[in-house]
């Protein structure tokens, strides 16, 4: 395992995936200023310098690269059970991959591959907010740090130290066969509730029945139930 800090970067994502043949299974790339920071679908990432945990983790594993449908929500799990471990309540995921307080919004997850003939390698990009006070901006979701919600700073490099190594714990028990399903159900942030819904670009009223033990998510669209994978829907609450 190797880890490697920056100062600041494009995007932790972009840097292994410019470096990955140089680099080992599970490097993790951290930096304390993103100028190019992304979410899903696009969206840019912002924080405060200095401030949140931001990183990336190089997957080389073959075998862990088959199961790459948990990897995201996984991660997303890994960071409920420490908020969780530090006290913050009404921890949960929103399906596929973000990790919310309350109604706002803490943590993202951005998974990627990097394909030649095979996939080569995933990338877990991971933005965590930590001590960033305030957030000004247009955001889909309001955020919240840790700092808002425990009112102290913490120190970002013993958190990220515990973030780290529970992450690779948790992909060593996913290689194993562990199941992480009933943690997951009993913090589903979308199970039943009702969204508006990008499908295919057409928005549409759906009831949410929660996430599969596949880890797809079970909706009923026109009173017809269908499971979606990761990338194929976008919720507006």
């Amino acid at each position: 395992m190797k880890k490697i800090h920056l100062s600041s970067v494009d995007s932790t994502n972009a840097y292994i995936k410019s470096n990955y043949k140089e680099l080992d299974n599970y490097t993790f790339v951290s930096s304390d200023n993103q100028t190019n920071g992304r979410g899903r679908n696009n969206r840019q990432w912002k924080s405060e310098n200095g401030k949140n945990l931001l990183f990336s983790l190089l997957i080389l594993d073959k075998e862990l690269i088959k199961h790459f449908k948990e990897i995201s929500i996984i991660s997303a799990l890994t960071i409920v059970e420490i908020l969780e471990e530090m006290d913050i309540k009404d921890v949960s995921i929103k399906w596929p991959n973000d990790v919310y307080v309350g109604s706002n919004k803490i943590s993202g997850i951005l998974l990627e591959a990097v394909t030649r003939d095979e996939v080569e390698c995933l990338i877990v990009g991971v933005g965590i907010n930590v001590n960033q006070k305030e957030f000004v901006g247009d955001y889909l979701t309001k955020p919240i740090s840790i700092l808002n919600i425990i009112n102290r700073e913490i120190d970002i490099n013993s958190f990220k130290e515990v973030v780290y190594g529970r992450l690779i714990d948790n992909l060593e028990s996913l290689l194993k066969g562990h199941d992480f399903y009933p943690y997951i159900y009993s913090h589903d942030y979308l199970k039943g509730k009702q969204a508006y819904a990008s499908i295919n670009n057409i928005n549409e009223l759906v009831q949410i029945h929660g996430i599969n033990n596949d880890y797809s998510l079970k909706i009923s669209v026109n009173n017809k139930e269908k499971n979606i994978d990761s990338g194929e829907i976008t919720f507006h609450i």
